[in-house]
């Protein structure tokens, strides 16, 4: 299923955006959300939402994902995030996360770390309840 949305996306980028560059990074982004909505949301529903912010100069490209999740799971994706978020090297915390997970089953965050290491977006998150809204995005030239 994952699959399936990410190619619907990535078929919607290329004739909304029309950079490969930004369409292909984005299709690994979707994929690797979508995943973490099924694998760790605790409703089978998956939403994401793709969201374009035409400027004069730059245009900002924002993927949200939504799902609901146990108390354990939303401590352990906002914890992430804000590791994320705060590594002063992205691709170097990505390799750590990579070494300390490999043993380990369950929660790695290894798509969060690959979507900003490896796709260069900005990733964000927000709890509000029992509700955990996953924010990937970038920023690129627009064409206008």
């Amino acid at each position: 299923m994952a699959g399936k949305i990410a190619n619907w996306l990535i078929d919607f980028c290329q004739m909304t955006i029309g950079d490969r560059e930004t369409t292909s990074r984005l299709h690994m982004a979707a994929h690797e959300l979508v995943e973490n909505v099924l694998k760790y949301g605790s409703t089978p529903e998956v939403a994401l939402e793709f969201e374009l912010e035409r400027g004069e100069q730059h245009s900002i490209v924002r993927l949200r994902t939504r799902n609901t999740a146990e108390p354990q799971q939303l401590e352990e994706v906002t914890r992430r995030v804000r590791e994320l978020r705060t590594a002063a090297d992205p691709v170097a915390y990505y390799d750590r996360l990579i070494r300390s997970t490999a043993p380990v089953l369950g929660v790695s965050g290894l798509g969060l770390a690959r979507i900003r290491a490896e796709a260069g977006l900005d990733v964000d998150c927000t709890v509000e309840g029992q509700e955990v809204s996953i924010v990937v995005q970038t920023t690129m030239r627009s064409d206008r």
